[in-house]
């Protein structure tokens, strides 16, 4: 007897412990994700330390990733140069789909303390939450990167009105042809309810009389029944523009490539695993845009120094138009165009308002075309602007050469 209970008595122990560790244990369903985001992390840091110099090595911290598997919590510390970013994530239970315990959110990014601008982190972390979000309704990794773009395309560009009726164009279903035929019903009892309220008070048989009384009470239920069709009718079209409504959205999120991963079976969406792409996100945000160089002038788009950072944040809100320090500092500010790239202001500008116009990004690596909300997006309206620069400017040569 003791022989059998001893055995089992080690099974139940290594099955308790098992069952503890699943249920405490919050980072079980991403493991193979977690393992690749502490790797990544140490080799980032790595790649990082052989690129610099000795005495940039002491200087400058490492970066950190800690695991809190009880709580579901990741904290992560990134740094590169003088430059960080400390947020927390936390894993949904339900991971890779969410539940209320996070909002909603399979990763929840909170951010903890940073010495980037406010500008700047939040176009980053928007657009790594914006990431998770789509993930988790279906999305791959680069769809969802291409959606999330904080920098949208101007309203008026690719505007070709048959590429889009081709696109959204009317769907022909069982219900549509059921909806036409029941709407030429409708019709058609109208169109009969109408001639009968209309009908002479003369008709045919009796001497060509008929009793008034009820003819009148005769074309009152016609007017009823008008108006009886007519209010069904507006309900029934009411309760069909919310289901047009709802298709349309469903398409355009088809469209957009919300259903690359659609079950035809179910009609479900499977969540995508999330965790590893909102890590590599935040890595290569963090250690690309800190060296990261202005197409135009190839020069660093950041300062080495974070305060002076802040400092040419600050010159934009400046009350002082005149301050020509100010002046050259707002020169410098970083912006992030609909490409990816980041551009100092100055260079940007002449890059978009002045000939030739519409041309695409000069990083070797990009090649897109270059856009931002702040400068217009349609190249005629720049054609327009600058030739009506160079003939005020033409006009004050005249000036001075008259004086």
């Amino acid at each position: 007897t003791v022989a059998v209970e001893q055995p089992t008595q080690q099974v139940r122990a290594v099955w308790e412990r098992l069952v503890s560790f699943v249920d405490t244990n919050l980072f079980v369903p991403c493991w193979k994700e977690l393992r690749q985001c502490v790797e990544m992390v140490q080799k980032s840091d790595a790649t990082a330390a052989t690129s610099k110099s000795t005495t940039n090595k002491s200087k400058q911290k490492q970066s950190t990733i800690t695991l809190y598997d009880s709580k579901g919590k990741i904290k992560l510390s990134l740094h590169n140069e003088a430059y960080y970013i400390n947020c927390n994530i936390t894993i949904d239970p339900a991971y890779p789909d969410f539940s209320a315990a996070t909002g909603g959110k399979s990763c929840l990014l909170e951010l903890t303390s940073t010495n980037f601008p406010k500008t700047i982190t939040d176009m980053m972390m928007t657009q790594a939450q914006d990431i998770v979000r789509r993930m988790q309704e279906g999305l791959s990794s680069e769809k969802a990167m291409n959606l999330s773009n904080p920098v949208k395309v101007p309203k008026n560009f690719h505007l070709n009105i048959d590429e889009m009726k081709e696109k959204y164009k009317a769907r022909l279903t069982k219900d549509t042809i059921s909806n036409i035929k029941h709407d030429t019903e409708a019709l058609k009892k109208v169109t009969d309810l109408r001639n009968k309220k209309a009908s002479s008070v003369r008709a045919p048989g009796d001497n060509g009389y008929v009793d008034h009384k009820a003819l009148a009470k005769e074309r009152k239920d016609a007017r009823r029944a008008i108006q009886k069709l007519t209010a069904e009718e507006k309900a029934a079209d009411e309760q069909l523009e919310e289901k047009e409504l709802a298709w349309k959205l469903e398409e355009q999120k088809r469209n957009a490539g919300y259903y690359d991963v659609y079950i035809p079976t179910g009609g479900t969406i499977t969540p995508q695993p999330s965790l590893y792409v909102l890590v590599t996100f935040l890595v290569q945000k963090v250690k690309g845009l800190v060296v990261e160089m202005c197409p135009c002038c190839n020069k660093r788009v950041l300062p080495i120094c974070p305060d002076e950072l802040k400092s040419i944040y600050n010159s934009s809100s400046s009350s002082n138009k005149n301050d020509k320090q100010a002046k050259e500092m707002r020169k410098l500010k970083p912006y992030r165009t609909y490409c990816g790239c980041w551009y100092h202001k100055s260079c940007l500008n002449t890059l978009l308002t002045e000939p030739p116009f519409g041309i695409e990004c000069p990083n070797a690596k990009c090649g897109r075309r270059v856009f931002h909300p702040e400068w217009p997006g349609d190249v005629k309206q720049l054609e327009r602007e600058w030739a009506a620069k160079q003939a005020r400017l033409r006009e004050i040569e005249d000036a001075m050469g008259f004086l």
